[in-house]
């Protein structure tokens, strides 16, 4: 009960623009899963499709959260490419537990309801070790020294690229004036007079 309420917590001092992201992530979640799967939202809804709407519904939910999570993250918490695998692992989860179009659909019966809880429980993870690098990041940069090139960082990841590589002030560099020097052509050296012809001089 303690990680969730502290995970509601941090959600709660989420600006404006990350909800935002979150509302509009979900939403194209949901659309898509719907259509994918071709779940009746109007009319002809039984039990099935009814829990199939409502593992939709949640899972897209986090889906947005997760989603939001990568906008103005502090450093040491930047999104990595491995941050996708558990996201797109359980948005598939959910597509193949709530698919309706197929006539003979891969999962059937109790699989597709624990499929679709398991990947909700996925998604639940994943976006808990989203808030947990954030918070761990934070932190360490309130209690970093006042020094501006000291290095803060979070639970970093070495195996796996960042998904928005920041631009460091060593790459905004003018490095012109250095590849002009290094394609200029060298110096002819001048002829250096012998002692014999200075003394006939």
């Amino acid at each position: 009960m303690q990680p969730l309420l502290r995970l509601i917590a941090e959600l709660r001092r989420w600006p404006t623009v990350r909800w935002a992201a979150a509302l509009a992530a979900a939403a194209l979640s949901a659309g898509l899963l719907v259509i994918a799967s071709a779940l009746p939202v109007a009319s002809g809804a039984d039990a099935g499709t009814l829990w199939s709407l409502a593992a939709v519904a949640a899972g897209s939910a986090l889906i947005g959260l997760i989603v939001a999570s990568y906008l103005r993250a502090p450093i040491g918490a930047d999104a990595l490419l491995c941050d996708l695998r558990w996201p797109a692992v359980g948005l598939l989860a959910l597509h193949f537990s709530t698919d309706l179009r197929s006539a003979e659909p891969i999962l059937d019966g109790a699989v597709r309801a624990i499929v679709a809880f398991a990947a909700i429980a996925l998604l639940l993870w994943a976006l808990r070790e989203r808030l947990v690098r954030e918070r761990l990041a934070s932190e360490r940069r309130a209690t970093a020294p006042a020094d501006a090139d000291a290095p803060v960082s979070g639970e970093v990841c070495t195996t796996c690229r960042p998904l928005f590589p920041r631009r460091s002030a060593r790459d905004t560099h003018d490095y012109t004036p250095a590849i002009a020097l290094a394609l200029a052509p060298a110096p002819v050296p001048l002829p250096v007079p012998s002692e014999g012809a200075s003394s006939k001089a």
